[in-house]
């Protein structure tokens, strides 16, 4: 048998740290199976479904590196073939035309503690109401529980009780989540099911559909949810939590996926590994039962490495196109130079490209924006030491480099009874605008001696 899984998303928001997963976890088994991965986008939900969240989407995988084999398949049209299954389960008797409106089927519902059934169910209809109707699912009265094995989770079971007599076409005839899921999956030969917990009782109903239908069912896995660092599942309240997020803060997609798989999966504790290595390692059986956390500092631990395995040269080509897509700056050729040499300064202290940016920025920003704030981290005697600094400098002959900088400033402090911190930082504050940065005769080599002049002239003066 072919493995064959599938992604499924909505178009109703953007690709969230969870779904994302989920498309890695399907991707994973499927290739480490020699199997396929699809993409299904299920957009039955007309109301609420967007085609620019489907490229959004479609384009987010492709930043991931997590390519589908076949073409991509929209739900929405397959709507004759989910309606010719609907009329194939009324004509069988298996679902029935409710004409309850939702309000009273929801008060219905709350006035019982058993799961809704509604009276419209077991009726003969020999004349059909005018009003508007849905089609809903006849949950069997017997057996009153359903079993079935999870790849994650193992032996369950659930009360049929607790299972209400659901919607499977809309009152506009279109077919509902449930129903469109398992019409699809099997038209489209999906093996494998792998998606998070929160599926369970969707897993059951449709379980349901397929022994109606007299279908053989996929193999069902279960992933657990991914909760925020207090233990509640991860929503948007908790800030970064879509993709987006991650991709405009500069962090590489290798190692998002790195991380993303890490979140309710391992492998003999590896915690830093590529996307050919996570296909060779992964299997089912590594997937956990419990709840991963979001952890931002072991993300940035990770991004970190991944940074710094990354050769000069492409390093430099992310971050430009980074800036480029990101950031509105208008990189000239004498900015990206800069760039290009201090990225070795940094590279190793930052975890994604967007704290490389926020490092760097002092490089191509105008000297005269925040001149106020920085004079304000300074006192009367560092900017005394500053001024007499800038006269020194400015009227020595010196090669410009960073040793012969240090050598410069160190000569400076033994001659006006200073310690090296005592200019070192000032230099620092009005050189780059902050209190960290890496060394400072390294920054000064890079921005040149006029700039460097300049700079001290125009924030002393």
């Amino acid at each position: 048998m072919e493995i064959r899984t599938r992604f499924a998303p909505s178009p109703t928001g953007d690709l969230h740290l969870g779904g994302a997963r989920t498309a890695l976890f399907n991707y994973l088994f499927a290739k480490s199976m020699k199997g396929k991965f699809l993409v299904r986008i299920e957009d039955t939900d007309l109301k609420r479904s967007d085609n620019s969240l489907s490229k959004k989407i479609l384009d987010d995988l492709e930043w991931l590196n997590i390519p589908w084999d076949e073409h991509v398949v929209f739900q929405r049209n397959n709507s004759n073939r989910h309606q010719q299954i609907i009329d194939q389960l009324l004509e069988k008797g298996l679902a029935f035309r409710c004409f309850m409106s939702k309000e009273g089927a929801e008060n219905s519902t709350k006035k019982k503690e058993a799961a809704f059934r509604s009276p419209w169910r077991d009726r003969s209809l020999n004349k059909l109401p005018s009003e508007e109707y849905v089609v809903r699912f006849k949950i069997p009265i017997e057996p009153s529980r359903i079993y079935f094995t999870d790849k994650i989770r193992g032996e369950l079971s659930w009360d049929l009780n607790s299972i209400e007599d659901f919607v499977i076409a809309r009152s506009d005839n279109t077919a509902t989540y449930n129903l469109a899921v398992v019409v699809d999956d099997y038209d489209m030969n999906i093996s494998h099911v792998i998606r998070g917990e929160d599926h369970l009782t969707n897993t059951v109903k449709q379980l349901l559909l397929y022994q109606a239908l007299k279908w053989q069912p996929p193999t069902f896995a279960h992933i657990p949810l991914i909760h925020n660092s207090v233990g509640e599942k991860l929503s948007k309240r908790d800030g970064k939590s879509n993709l987006l997020d991650f991709k405009q803060a500069g962090f590489l997609p290798d190692a998002m996926l790195n991380y993303i798989a890490r979140l309710g999966w391992n492998y003999k504790d590896k915690e830093f590994f590529n996307l050919e290595q996570a296909i060779s390692w992964f299997t089912l059986e590594g997937v956990g039962r419990s709840p991963s956390r979001l952890d931002l500092k072991k993300l940035s631990f990770i991004s970190k490495k991944h940074l710094t395995s990354k050769p000069a040269s492409e390093l430099q080509k992310l971050l430009l196109e980074y800036i480029r897509v990101y950031k509105n700056v208008n990189l000239t050729d004498s900015c990206i130079e800069r760039l290009k040499q201090f990225l070795p300064l940094v590279s190793g202290r930052c975890s994604s490209l967007g704290e490389i940016f926020n490092a760097a920025s002092f490089l191509f920003d105008d000297v005269t924006v925040g001149k106020e704030k920085s004079l304000t981290l300074l006192d009367d005697r560092s900017k005394e030491i500053i001024q007499g600094f800038a006269n020194s400098i400015g009227s020595t002959q010196l090669k410009w480099e960073a040793n012969y900088l240090e050598a410069f400033i160190n000569t400076y402090c033994d001659e006006n009874k200073l310690k090296f911190r005592d200019i070192g930082l000032p230099l620092r504050i009005i050189i780059t605008g902050s209190m960290s940065s890496p060394s400072i005769v390294h920054i000064m080599e890079i921005l040149g001696e006029d700039e460097i002049l300049n700079r001290l002239k125009i924030d002393i003066s």
